[in-house]
């Protein structure tokens, strides 16, 4: 177990950090401004991990994007159960969602900026990329369900909060996990790129325009890597949390 761990998750990432130093100083020779070399990187990366600054705008970009994100999957199970519950609002909330789902999150960031304070923008962006994500997946899954089981749950007698714990959550659950796992990655991405956007303060966004700015860019490196590796962790928690499973 632990040699396949090492064959098939660390050393490709150890083979990908090798490329990187040897192109950086290859290439590097030839630059006004080196690109940065994982040594700088991690020194970099280690430095940030030292300062108070940088850990409290990780907490606040992670509370904002969650926040976006729960609120998403709330308001996406509620609108895929009344567009399956009612045919004409399903009719016509879709070509609304369609829309949200087509803005690109650039576009939508200076749209919202023009009503949404700046502290809010990435949790506005979050909800609204993540909202087409859930929908789809839990309208899918309420129309792929066995009409059936309720039809026998309803002739034995079952009350609807045992129905609803022992028939309708297992059948929707891989739809559930699977508008989770998506969309997460994707509220991670849109919330930070408005951040940058909007140069929302105490964010990893607005850092990652100053380290731009400053032309610090084995600060820009690092917090990509930071950036990466919250993103991992959530992603991971969120799956733990709610359940592994894949849409049908």
């Amino acid at each position: 177990m632990k040699y396949r761990l090492i064959k098939t998750r660390i050393a490709p990432v150890i083979f990908w950090i090798l490329v990187w130093q040897i192109a950086a100083m290859a290439v590097n020779q030839s630059l006004l401004i080196p690109i940065p070399t994982p040594v700088t990187t991690i020194r970099s990366f280690a430095g940030m991990l030292a300062d108070p600054a940088y850990l409290t705008a990780a907490v606040f970009s992670v509370i904002r994007i969650l926040i976006g994100f729960i609120c998403a999957l709330a308001a996406g199970t509620i609108l895929a159960a009344l567009c399956v519950r009612f045919k004409v609002f399903g009719i016509l909330i879709s070509p609304l969602l369609q829309v949200i789902r087509a803005i690109p999150v650039a576009s939508f960031t200076i749209l919202v900026f023009l009503w949404v304070s700046r502290g809010k923008i990435p949790s506005t962006i979050s909800f609204f990329t993540v909202l087409p994500i859930v929908w789809a997946n839990i309208e899918s899954g309420l129309r792929a369900f066995d009409k059936d089981l309720l039809e026998m749950a309803r002739v034995f007698g079952m009350k609807n909060g045992k129905v609803f714990k022992e028939i309708m959550l297992p059948g929707i659950r891989p739809f559930f996990s699977a508008a989770v796992n998506s969309g997460i990655g994707f509220a991670w991405k849109s919330g930070i790129a408005a951040e940058v956007i909007c140069r929302t303060q105490n964010s990893l966004g607005n850092m990652l325009w100053a380290g731009k700015t400053g032309v610090d860019y084995d600060r820009v490196f690092a917090l990509t890597l930071l950036i990466v590796i919250l993103s991992m962790a959530v992603q991971y928690a969120a799956k733990k949390f709610f359940g592994k499973g894949n849409s049908q």
